[in-house]
């Protein structure tokens, strides 16, 4: 009797095929519900411009109008940090957001609520 001397061939183990990876569903694209302008600012107008504006704008001279805006802006500055609401028009309606103290100062966050139907008509000059 003879003797087989094969041996039995294991089958070799073969790489897994790559598994599909599953497609993520895409986002749905934003939608702008609305528009902002931004527009760029230059520096903040600062006191002597101001009053260099309201001297243009009336006709006035410097050393009237400077003691007026002055007062006007202490008179606001107070009435905003007591908590007091302005409505000042063509300005508008000016009411504190929040406010917070720190160290050093009072950070007031204003909100300023503007009609764009106010029609903003200058002032006569003194020359009229």
């Amino acid at each position: 009797m003879a003797i087989s001397t094969t041996a039995k061939k294991t089958p070799k183990a073969t790489k897994a095929a790559p598994k599909a990876t599953p497609k993520t569903p895409t986002a749905a694209k934003a939608v702008i519900v609305e528009e902002v302008k931004s527009e760029v600012v230059d520096a903040p107008i600062k006191k002597p411009e101001l009053i260099d504006r309201v001297m243009a704008e009336t006709g006035m001279k410097k050393k009237d109008v400077k003691p007026v805006v002055e007062a006007m802006l202490s008179v606001l500055g107070k009435a905003l940090l007591s908590g007091e609401e302005l409505n000042v028009q063509p300005m508008g309606k000016l009411m504190i957001n929040r406010s917070k103290e720190t160290a050093n100062a009072t950070i007031v966050h204003l909100k300023l609520r503007h009609s764009n139907k106010v029609n903003v008509k200058t002032v006569p000059s003194v020359d009229e």
